[in-house]
């Protein structure tokens, strides 16, 4: 019996070498290897400085990542909080 390899289909992550008309990026894997006590901390922090709605402070962790992600969710908690 032969079986054909064939392409995964599409959407499902798997990056191609052609060029992306729209711009568009493939992100990667959730970087996984993150602690729940980093990940709180890093919500708490957001929280802080939506608390203190200071929109030019920037994301102080790697864009894309699960601690960015975590700081955003606290950050728009914390301007909630505060009205």
């Amino acid at each position: 019996m032969q079986v054909e390899n064939l392409p995964p289909p599409s959407g499902l992550g798997v990056a191609s070498n052609s060029p992306d008309p729209i711009g568009a990026e493939v992100l990667g894997p959730p970087d996984l290897k993150v602690s729940d006590e980093a990940a709180r901390e890093a919500y708490e922090r957001g929280g802080e400085a939506g608390m203190r709605d200071v929109a030019d402070e920037e994301n102080p962790y790697p864009e894309r990542s699960v601690l960015a992600k975590a700081y955003e969710h606290g950050y728009l908690d914390g301007q909630k909080v505060q009205r």
